[in-house]
């Protein structure tokens, strides 16, 4: 605490705002106008006091700092978690490739099937934290690509193009990321995820996943690391920095999640396994998560989702089942329901109503799931059948007729995880609805950037004409925006149901000479 308070006070600008915030004067927009006030005496006299009361009486002064609201997101619920209104994806390329944010949005559809919920995504390929890539001033960039959707939860992926700017750009980065955390509820978003980089994936001996430009993405990372320390975990600095009332709410639910570090892990994992290529020998043949080094492919995306979704706290679980062969019983249950069924003898069929369905996977991210220590089955996809009681050595299972593979009596024993299974009825309907929302949002893209905005005006252009266009242009465009829109209804429609579990019947039949590997 007193490390944390050191920092703070050696901080001005967030000194100040706190200060004033205290002594109830006015607190300006302008961080430069607010750090003019340090300069005032009231401000000695307050600093002095802050001062002692850290040194004399630092458990009261932690006690104040646990009961701010803004301290922390203050619980370990999903992020995405009652959620009446949409879900925005806000970043630069990786977010506009749609791949881990599809992966997300395809888990939480199929982990929470009763829950109303809707994605979209306004990622910008080249954009920075400046948000001057959209060709638009930062409130015309917020107003268009953030308020016009009206999300409730924005996922912030910013720093692959900022961190090129190097050292000269570091403390605007930082500023932007203050600015942005600021204005999202402004516009009526109240949970927010900011999530740093992924990594560059390169060849150069000695640099983390081969790449120099990592550690100035480290130095990024880590820089709105510490915004997030300061601001949500401390309840010190900006979030407690600015007015409080309907005009400047507060973001309650604000996190920070490290993307780059894991990434970095998984690659060195992955190259010191053979899984991906040591070097760049092979050329276009060499295996690797980010082919041209810096936007992901799908196992990279995966990699990127699954980080993402634990960083949000997203459960582990999708339904077990333990059962006990010798009796015919149902030994426990979570998540499912479990109806014996007659079957002849040495053979256990049931029928598994599940509350949710397995994460579907696209196959191209079968790469990822090779890489020792990257195991989303075990953290976000745990579909898990246990069965005691067994006689013989293996036992086929399959589901609605169909063959889900062979298993030995200890396996099943010990219980087995059918979560990321490439074949079945179950698998099937994953398939079928990872590729409703991946044409769902397709035509959204389409809407967004082609339809609605079309022609991009030239950056620094006066607001007034920038409007007066953008009115004219939606006029021209009204139509096909009306059509496009039913379209994308009728493709959530469709992955509503899609993504409802139905019942299956397993059966386990002794495999006679069959074997599992």
């Amino acid at each position: 605490m007193r490390v944390r308070l050191f920092h703070f006070l050696c901080n001005p600008p967030y000194l100040t705002a706190i200060l004033m915030n205290a002594v109830n004067l006015p607190i300006p927009k302008d961080s430069r106008t607010a750090t003019s006030y340090f300069h005032k005496p009231i401000f000695g006299v307050a600093l002095a006091t802050v001062v002692w009361l850290s040194i004399l009486i630092p458990s009261r002064l932690q006690s104040a700092v646990d009961a701010s609201p803004a301290a922390s997101p203050a619980t370990n619920e999903f992020l995405f978690r009652d959620v009446p209104k949409p879900v925005l994806f806000y970043g630069d390329d990786a977010t506009q490739q749609r791949m881990f944010t599809t992966l997300i949005e395809t888990y939480t559809l199929t982990r929470f099937p009763t829950w109303k919920l809707a994605f979209r995504n306004t990622g910008w390929e080249g954009d920075k934290m400046l948000l001057g890539g959209r060709s638009l001033t930062r409130d015309q960039a917020i107003r268009r690509d953030i308020e016009s959707f009206r999300p409730q939860v924005v996922l912030v992926n910013y720093g692959m193009n900022d961190a090129r700017d190097g050292e000269a750009s570091y403390q605007q980065f930082l500023v932007r990321v203050n600015i942005l955390s600021r204005d999202l509820p402004r516009v009526g978003v109240n949970r927010a995820a900011f999530i740093s980089a992924n990594p560059e994936e390169g060849y150069e001996e000695g640099m983390p996943a081969g790449s120099r430009y990592n550690l100035m993405l480290q130095k990024y990372s880590d820089g709105m690391k510490e915004r997030f320390a300061i601001g949500w975990q401390d309840g010190v600095a900006f979030m407690q920095a600015h007015p409080k009332g309907p005009e400047a709410p507060m973001l309650q639910n604000g996190i920070f999640i490290d993307l780059l570090n894991p990434m970095i892990h998984f690659i060195e994992a992955g190259r010191k396994a053979g899984v991906l290529s040591r070097d760049n020998a092979l050329g276009d043949k060499t295996v690797r998560l980010m082919p041209d080094g810096v936007h992901p492919n799908w196992s990279g995306h995966l990699i990127m989702a699954a980080i993402i979704l634990q960083g949000l706290h997203a459960p582990d679980l999708v339904s077990s089942a333990t059962l006990d062969a010798a009796h015919g019983s149902t030994t426990s249950t979570d998540g499912c329901a479990i109806t014996w069924q007659n079957a002849p003898p040495g053979v256990v069929q049931f029928q598994r109503k599940d509350n949710a369905l397995p994460w579907p996977l696209p196959p191209e991210t079968d790469l990822a799931l090779k890489i020792p220590g990257f195991d989303p089955a075990t953290t976000l996809n745990r579909y898990e059948l246990k069965v005691t009681g067994l006689k013989e050595a293996s036992y086929k299972l399959s589901v609605d007729g169909r063959e889900l593979g062979i298993y030995s009596k200890a396996g099943l024993a010990n219980g087995i995880n059918l979560g990321f299974v490439r074949q079945g009825p179950i698998y099937d309907q994953g398939q079928k609805l990872l590729k409703a929302v991946l044409d769902k949002n397709d035509t959204f893209f389409h809407r967004w950037r082609d339809v609605q905005i079309g022609q991009q005006p030239s950056p620094g252009t006066n607001l007034a004409d920038v409007r007066k266009a953008e009115l004219a242009h939606s006029d021209e465009v009204k139509p096909e925006l009306a059509r496009l829109d039913k379209v994308i209804a009728d493709d959530e429609q469709a992955i509503n149901l899609l993504r409802q579990p139905i019942p299956h019947v397993f059966k386990l039949a002794p495999a006679g000479g069959n074997h599992p590997p």
